[in-house]
């Protein structure tokens, strides 16, 4: 799963690093209308470095994939279980795929410091995430070293103070 940020696309390039030899490495994004315009010059560069098509994956339900569209169908932009957005946009577009394409892994751009955050993921969300970057010890930090050795610009939103590129 491409995010558009830094970690994911350095788990992308190790992913296919390791498994590209032996499996069918797919990158999808599921996209947000209202993210930076520039993560998709940042998702144009990490394809063309990595020599790989991104695939979009609009939940059809939403084929604007604008959050906006969601708070108002939704009637809230939060609810004490989360963002409604997070849930049409990302995981509930990712079901979808799953049920058109067959996945037996999945790789997100969890980074070494985020380790409890993909130990909750794994019990709450999916049992079958390779935790790439923490294997291989990577931090957000090392990741955009990677990225910057490669010539890539991190998303404008990362020289804004955020810590994400995604929404």
């Amino acid at each position: 799963w491409f995010s558009c940020g830094a970690a994911s696309a350095v788990a992308l390039a190790e992913t296919l690093r390791i498994y590209g030899a032996m499996c069918d490495v797919r990158a999808v994004n599921n996209p947000v209308a209202e993210e930076d315009p520039d993560n998709i010059r940042f998702m144009r560069d990490v394809e063309r470095w990595l020599s790989l098509r991104v695939e979009s994956n609009p939940n059809p339900k939403y084929p604007t994939a604008s959050a906006v569209d969601v708070w108002n169908a939704c009637k809230a932009m939060v609810f004490v279980h989360g963002a409604p957005c997070t849930v049409h946009l990302k995981k509930k577009a990712a079901q979808e795929y799953e049920r058109t394409n067959k996945v037996d892994w999945h790789v997100l751009g969890f980074t070494v410091e985020e380790r409890r955050r993909h130990e909750r993921f794994v019990l709450t969300e999916r049992s079958n995430v390779l935790p790439v970057l923490i294997k291989a010890g990577l931090s957000k930090q090392d990741c955009a070293d990677v990225l910057s050795r490669a010539g890539i610009a991190l998303p404008r939103v990362y020289a804004e103070g955020y810590p994400n590129a995604n929404c």
